[in-house]
């Protein structure tokens, strides 16, 4: 066991593992308000794809849009809208494969937003041209990250850019951009699609930091979540965001024997709805919510 998290536990329990299943109006949020001071991380339940929503006393910021315009129009939109969202400081791209950034205009057009962040080399994706076009006729501020960099997104919050290194894999998975975000005792890692190779060139490196929260990458493919990578970061909390009955069958079976090996409480997207956690830096709560 971590000592930051031993150390934790000897103090009451301070991290505390609540999850709840909500049924959503679909007029309105159902479970609490956001307090000031919590972190929060939404999982959105956008099928086959990953969006990601960050909100911290106002800030906010997406990673990732989901698979296509429908899906962001129908379910992004509303419920950023419904949460009171009103401007994006950051949307990240994480790579440009269509599940990832299909619904990336459909966002530009409906939010402002800050900076557009992408770790791209080509930027011959139609819907990449796309969203470079919008930013561009808005004004907007576009930042292509790389291994080392940090983003200034909210003051308490130290958030690392861990990949892709440069000049970096070729393999569109391998060169998601990977967030980790260090909030009081508490850490989220964000992994966009990387697979087995960049899971273990992060290991080797040395820049891999532990994570009490994982958003598991590739969709809890077989591929990724190698049990080094795994054992480098320490999940309590692993998150998977994949379509229901997906032609893929994510999450495979193997990755999730390896998550749950090493004692990770899993929370699905295609069984449970949109993933929502929450901490005050100390203590996590998880909220699961079927709409």
């Amino acid at each position: 066991m971590r000592p930051r998290l031993a150390a934790l536990l000897l103090l009451v329990a301070l991290l505390i593992v609540v999850a709840s299943v909500i049924r959503a109006q679909p007029d309105r949020d159902a479970m609490p308000a956001l307090a000031a001071g919590e972190l929060e991380l939404r999982a959105l339940d956008v099928g086959q794809g990953d969006a990601l929503l960050t909100r911290l006393d106002g800030a906010t910021m997406l990673v990732d849009a989901g698979p296509d315009a429908p899906t962001a129009g129908a379910d992004i939109v509303p419920r950023l809208q419904r949460l009171g969202v009103d401007r994006l400081d950051y949307l990240v791209l994480t790579h440009a494969d269509g599940d990832h950034i299909g619904g990336a205009p459909t966002v530009m057009r409906e939010f402002a937003v800050g900076t557009v962040v992408h770790a791209d080399r080509d930027l011959s994706h139609p819907v990449m041209r796309e969203v470079l076009d919008l930013a561009r006729d808005a004004g907007v501020a576009v930042r292509r990250v790389k291994r080392g960099d940090s983003i200034a997104w909210h003051p308490q919050v130290e958030l690392s850019v861990l990949n892709p290194p440069e000049p970096g894999p070729d393999d569109d998975n391998d060169r998601s951009v990977v967030l980790h975000l260090a909030y009081r005792t508490s850490a989220i890692l964000l992994t966009g699609d990387i697979e087995a190779s960049a899971e273990r060139e992060l290991v080797e490196s040395g820049v891999l930091k532990s994570a009490d929260v994982l958003k598991v990458p590739h969709h809890g493919s077989n591929s990724s979540s190698t049990a080094e990578f795994l054992d480098a970061v320490e999940p309590q909390i692993a998150v998977v965001s994949a379509g229901r009955y997906n032609a893929f069958d994510h999450p495979r079976d193997g990755a999730l024997r390896r998550l749950r090996a090493r004692d990770a409480a899993v929370f699905r997207t295609d069984l449970a709805g949109s993933v929502t956690v929450r901490t005050d830096g100390r203590v996590i709560q998880v909220f699961l919510e079927r709409a």
